[in-house]
């Protein structure tokens, strides 16, 4: 490894040719592991003060180079739009709209290389696309104005009279020139649409005359359609949106009642571009493809069909695309992680591959998934069942006793897994306890939980951060309604399989970096020193003592959530630090992954549900093959895909977990529960209740008249009384009101509606007397009505 000094880090600036570089970048194209950030630091502060190199904001460049603004314009300044047009580069209204109508003519997704358009020119974290261009999704509203909401989060959003808003559609992604101030904002003008987000959307049927128009659940404009023959006024319908403004739409679907929670939540994914259909080409160039593996498949490939992997998954799972094998060898283990091939179904440029794109990820709801392949692929040819030749790539590693990975080979191959586990029953088998499954696949149970357990040591060891944070469930009854919102069960299996993963991981992002061949990284940058700060202070603030100083190693801040474990306030305290760090995103450019101590990191091990591990092996394949690579622009413009896509779909299952809490709560407005102070800000206090995970509100205007928000602590406090609310602190309230629509729930402390109505509140419902059912006997999110659903992997190599 490289050894750090001055003339390293001159010498990388000096290559960089006046681009602006951060900690971050400085470290990893100096070939150093990302704990050396510390010693980059300080060695940067002595460039800085003996000259010799110029901080701007928290990059570093020589003297004498651009600004990181100025670098960023120079680096993505496009060509004038009118030079674009004429060049042929840019898709604007008429050209998409070709492309859509043409691929909708054909029943198929439209092209991967015209849903890249955008994000080849995106801004890339937080930089401009241009002097005066943005990038974003329009948000259109009903009097026909709209507003241009920037993928960069950095940026502002522009207002869009109705003049440019006619261009597109509600959700549409577009390209826009920075205009003059328009009713105190600046506006968009030249208004490009790049992508039709929304194809789909669920409303109202509502007659009007001879008319009809879909009024949508989502509340966006709405929509009209011919009137239909079987549909009946006030019956919820699913509609295909007109590729046009102002077309009509086309009534696909009649779906009864429209308060249905499923109905609900569904149109919250068709909002933000997702669906649970597909296009007819795809589903059509799916059922083309060979039902089992052929012969002529197998060429160039290893068989392990002989080897007895196994795949662990949820019970009600229907995609595993993940199986494993561990045995001990000479030195350590040997790990053998078998990952569905996607990349030998799902070609550049077909139908299935564009649909894929344009989804990037799939969507877990409690009563279904959208899922990112069709079930032809995800369920059956794709999916690693028992018995079953399968085609597979693999990551076939050598792991020392220290946890070590030191010898790995990448390499395709055909398997047939020999188990289908549950993690409730290796969990078991682990405990000692009998489980229904063949004694040469227990036995090999402990051998496994050994290898996590040096792989999580080893992890830690080098600065990873281990945060505990349950996740919620929402458990539906028979009827469809929300029955509960449980703590997403999560035992030794699940850490087994989570452990695994992350090795084949950063084994294969390894491989590439050995190679010096292109991937899509996932990386995760250092924490914000200004918040990591305010973070420390409150730790000490709650009594936990944190290493003082300029910077706070990773290895602090993970032997801080030790010590927190057990304790009242591990839970806020976990998120609190959560807050503080960076969002993890995809890139073409090798930054390190800080949380989990990684020099190099990716996504290899589910390319059914995510669009980057299908790049992967893609890359992969180019490699086994001799091939041209494809070009780290292109791939970017992947990595800035998949990462907004994947933070889209975050918001979709956040928004629907709200819509369940305040459903759930409806029915108990007036009742009291013991709670939680989740967070102190300006609105108030956030309570999250002990008995589900559902948040609510304690408005700041119900403290009192004299309650102040101290900040720096994460607290109100109430002056005259003395009383103090802080983040971890313990709180009786009742549910005052609920707002299903707005996801809102407003709280009330029960100590307050004492006082003010001289009684008690009620008291909190009995538990039922029936036995209640065990975590891993609920079912899982994700189910359907004719069957259950794909699994839902929260934990596995999310980082």
């Amino acid at each position: 490894m490289p050894r750090l000094d001055d003339k390293l880090l001159l010498s990388i600036l000096r290559e960089a040719r006046g681009k602006p570089l951060g900690v971050q970048e400085l470290t990893a194209r100096a070939g150093l592991h990302p704990n050396a950030r510390t010693e980059v630091k300080r060695a940067l502060r002595e460039l800085v003060r003996a000259g010799a190199v110029e901080r701007d904001a928290k990059r570093y460049r020589l003297p004498g180079a651009p600004s990181a603004a100025g670098a960023a314009l120079l680096d993505a300044e496009p060509a004038p739009p009118s030079r674009q047009r004429a060049e042929g580069r840019s898709m604007g209204t008429e050209e998409t709209g070709s492309a859509r109508r043409r691929a909708e003519a054909e029943g198929r997704s439209i092209r991967s290389e015209d849903l890249l358009a955008g994000f080849r020119a995106a801004p890339a974290q937080g930089r401009r696309l241009g002097p005066r261009t943005v990038v974003g999704v329009l948000q259109k509203k009903p009097q026909g104005f709209g507003f241009l909401v920037p993928l960069a989060a950095a940026e502002e959003d522009l207002f869009v009279p109705p003049g440019e808003a006619r261009h597109a559609s509600d959700g549409d992604l577009v390209r826009a020139e920075v205009g003059p101030v328009v009713r105190g904002r600046r506006a968009a003008q030249n208004l490009e649409l790049l992508e039709k987000r929304r194809t789909r959307a669920i409303g109202i049927y509502r007659i009007r005359g001879r008319e009809a128009l879909i009024e949508r659940l989502d509340d966006a404009v709405p929509v009209p359609v011919a009137r239909h023959p079987s549909a009946r006024d006030g019956e919820a319908v699913r509609v295909r949106l007109p590729l046009r403004p102002f077309d009509d739409g086309e009534i696909e679907a009649l779906l009864g009642d429209p308060s249905s929670p499923g109905l609900q939540t569904l149109s919250v994914a068709y909002r933000n571009g997702f669906s649970d259909v597909f296009p007819e080409g795809v589903l059509a160039e799916a059922a083309r493809l060979p039902p089992v593996v052929t012969e002529a498949e197998k060429v160039g490939r290893r068989d392990l069909t002989a080897l007895p992997l196994v795949t662990i998954d949820g019970e009600d799972a229907r995609d595993f695309d993940d199986a494993v094998h561990v045995e001990p060898v000479r030195g350590g283990d040997r790990l053998i992680v078998a990952i569905a091939d996607v990349a030998h179904y799902v070609r550049p440029g077909t139908a299935l591959d564009g649909e894929a794109l344009r989804r990037a990820t799939s969507v877990y709801q409690p009563d279904r998934v959208l899922p990112m392949l069709p079930e032809r692929l995800s369920n059956d040819l794709c999916s690693l069942v028992p018995g079953k030749e399968r085609l597979c790539l693999v990551a076939d590693l050598l792991v020392d006793h220290s946890g070590r990975t030191v010898k790995r080979e990448i390499y395709p191959a055909v398997m047939r897994s020999h188990a289908r586990c549950s993690y409730t029953q290796v969990a078991a088998s682990l405990m000692g306890e009998e489980v229904p499954l063949p004694r040469e696949v227990t036995e090999r149970f402990p051998g496994l939980l050994r290898l996590s357990e040096r792989l999580t040591a080893m992890r830690r060891a080098r600065g990873a951060i281990d945060f505990n944070l349950p996740e919620a469930k929402v458990v539906l009854g028979p009827d469809g309604r929300v029955a509960e919102v449980a703590r997403r069960p999560r035992n030794a299996a699940h850490r087994l399989i989570e452990e695994l993963m992350l090795a084949a991981n950063e084994a294969v992002a390894g491989h590439f970096v050995e190679k010096g061949l292109p991937t899509v990284f996932r990386v995760h940058d250092e924490p914000d020193e200004e918040k990591l700060g305010e973070f420390a202070a409150l730790a000490r603030a709650h009594g936990f003592e944190i290493a003082a100083g300029e910077e706070i190693p990773p290895t602090a801040l993970d032997a801080f959530l030790k010590r927190l474990a057990g304790h009242p306030e591990e839970r806020a305290l976990n998120q609190l630090l959560l807050r503080a760090m960076m969002q993890a995103f995809y890139s073409a450019e090798n930054l390190g992954h800080y949380g989990l101590g990684a020099s190099s990191y990716l996504h290899f091990t589910s390319p059914i549900r995510r669009y980057p591990d299908l790049a992967v092996h893609r890359l992969l394949w180019q490699g086994f093959r001799g091939e041209r690579p494809t070009q780290p622009e292109e791939l970017e413009a992947v990595a800035r895909r998949s990462s907004e896509r994947e933070r889209v779909a975050m918001a979709v299952e956040r928004e629907t977990q709200a819509f369940y809490g305040a459903l759930l709560l409806q029915d108990h407005v007036g009742e009291t529960f013991d709670g939680t102070i989740d967070a102190a800000a300006d609105p108030g206090l956030f309570i999250e209740l002990d008995r589900w995970l559902v948040t609510g509100l304690v408005p700041a205007r119900d403290l009192g008249d004299d309650a102040v928000l101290e900040r720096d602590k994460q607290r109100w406090r109430l002056p005259r009384s003395g009383r103090t609310f802080r983040i971890g602190g313990k709180v009786k309230v009742v549910v005052a009101s609920v707002n299903v629509a707005r996801r809102q729930i407003d709280l009330a402390l029960a100590e307050r509606v004492e006082s003010a109505t001289g009684a008690r509140p009620p008291r909190s419902p009995p538990e039922p007397k029936e036995r209640p059912r065990r975590a891993e006997e609920q079912p899982r999110r994700g189910g359907r009505s004719k069957g259950p659903a794909p699994k839902r992997k929260t934990r596995r190599g999310r980082s």
